[in-house]
């Protein structure tokens, strides 16, 4: 019986990772923690676009406080990917946090031309 379907280490670590960004997307803890950071970020009515990244950064940081069977980890690089992801999933998300109607009246406003006359006071 011939053996063709045994891997060595390298194609099996290929294998897993095909088509993921990191080595880490395949353990369970990190998507975990991808998706609280994420979830923490959405419940966040301060987070901005502007510093969506520095939001993503401290809670992962807070993520591997919390959870000391992952200290032997490097921290700072996995804070990094975990930044990186992050931003990759909400990049397209608009953190505008002003309620969805107000913000259709206000474009509603603004499509209304305004009357030159009526822009200024009159003095007589």
């Amino acid at each position: 019986m011939r053996l063709q379907n045994i891997l060595d280490i390298n194609q099996f670590t290929a294998k897993m990772s095909e088509g993921k960004k990191s080595p880490r997307s395949s353990y369970l803890w990190f998507e975990d923690c991808v998706a609280q950071v994420i979830l923490w970020i959405c419940q966040d009515r301060t987070t901005t676009n502007d510093d969506l990244r520095e939001k993503a950064e401290n809670y992962a940081r807070n993520y591997l406080a919390i959870h000391p069977e992952l200290s032997s980890i490097n921290r700072e690089d996995l804070v990094r990917e975990i930044a990186d992801d992050v931003e990759q999933t909400l990049q397209d998300k608009n953190f505008d946090q002003r309620p969805p109607a107000s913000v259709l009246a206000q474009d509603e406003r603004n499509k209304i031309p305004e009357d030159p006359e009526k822009r200024f006071i009159r003095l007589r």
